[in-house]
């Protein structure tokens, strides 16, 4: 990737990163706002930025927001001030995400919902991603038959959510659609993981505290999901009847599903997918190619998500975050509010 990243400009958390002001002289810039660069996923999407920015002929900078609200909308200034024509926007919460757009908005250049599916306003070019609400259900679904084809059909069940973030709200409402059809294994906790492996630990132990018998776990990322088993193996339950669930395709929650253990299922989202088709439409709009409006009148661009166990799981470990070599095709549709 070295050729790559010699055409970015790669800003910090406080966008202030060298040559953060520089722009090619015959190429418009791409600004885009990200969470964090911690993550498996996360990672695997900035590179679909870059490999199609190069491949488009445009500059892009970055700018991490670490979800907190007030540093997306600085990211967004600072990207705007550095000569960014359009902004691609993760937000930290639903709030930074209107900042943003009227930051941007003031200064005439739209905004890519990378994010979650905010409602279409003007100016924003609609939500482009995995469907959360469908990924939260293949997961719900996985588990009901999980525990009536092992545990009798009765469990108890807790999940890790991340109340600021729209995507894992969605996550939760289509897992809470599956369980809801199997009354005798009833969701009795729910917890703030924040997103992350070391605050998901704890707060699975807290819930352990409380309902000891909790025996199913639902994390709406994988970091999540990753603290919970940690947690659970920590209590040392049996592996053979207890289950932990995720959403997100990272390497690491493949392996714990090919070992065979607690972890049984995870739903693979497709950022190399979404990100390459993200900065093409951020490509055509700093190019002047097409208008907002012409995305707009079509909705939503949902990304079907996958979902991985023991029976195909061999085949995603061998994904490397290009749609080359993902055992599916990238597939959208288009989904009107």
């Amino acid at each position: 990737m070295a050729g790559v990243l010699g055409l970015l400009t790669v800003l910090t958390a406080a966008c202030g990163g060298s040559g953060g002001g520089q722009q090619s002289a015959s190429k418009p810039k791409i600004g885009v706002i990200q969470i964090t660069l911690t993550h498996g996923y996360q990672q695997i999407l900035n590179e679909g930025y870059k490999t199609q920015a190069a491949k488009n002929g445009v500059d892009v900078a970055f700018c991490i927001n670490n979800l907190n609200p007030s540093q997306d909308v600085r990211c967004a200034e600072d990207l705007l001030s550095g000569g960014a024509t359009v902004l691609i926007n993760a937000p930290a919460d639903p709030g930074s995400w209107s900042s943003v757009l009227q930051v941007a908005k003031a200064k005439n250049v739209p905004v890519v919902n990378d994010g979650s599916p905010e409602t279409i306003t003007p100016g924003m070019v609609p939500f482009t991603g995995t469907d959360s609400v469908l990924a939260g259900k293949l997961d719900g679904d996985f588990t009901v038959n999980w525990i009536k084809t092992n545990l009798g059909g009765k469990a108890t069940v807790a999940e890790l959510t991340l109340p600021t973030f729209t995507d894992c709200q969605n996550r939760n409402k289509g897992f809470h659609q599956s369980l809801d059809t199997l009354p005798t294994a009833p969701i009795v906790a729910s917890a703030d993981g924040k997103g992350q492996r070391a605050s998901a630990l704890p707060a699975t132990e807290n819930m352990l505290q409380g309902h000891p018998d909790i025996n199913v776990v639902f994390g709406c990322n994988d970091d999540s999901a990753l603290g919970a088993l940690s947690a659970l193996q920590g209590k040392n339950k049996a592996p053979a009847s207890t289950l932990v669930v995720g959403i997100d395709g990272t390497q690491e929650a493949f392996q714990e599903i090919q070992k065979g253990g607690m972890f049984r299922a995870d739903v693979a989202q497709r950022p190399d997918c979404y990100s390459r088709r993200m900065m093409d439409i951020a490509s055509q709009l700093a190019k002047k190619e097409k208008t907002v409006e012409s995305y707009n009148s079509k909705g939503f661009y949902f990304m079907k998500p996958a979902l991985v166990t023991k029976d195909n799981v061999d085949n995603w470990l061998k994904w490397k975050g290009t749609p080359e070599t993902a055992p599916e095709p990238c597939a959208f549709s288009t989904n009107h509010q």
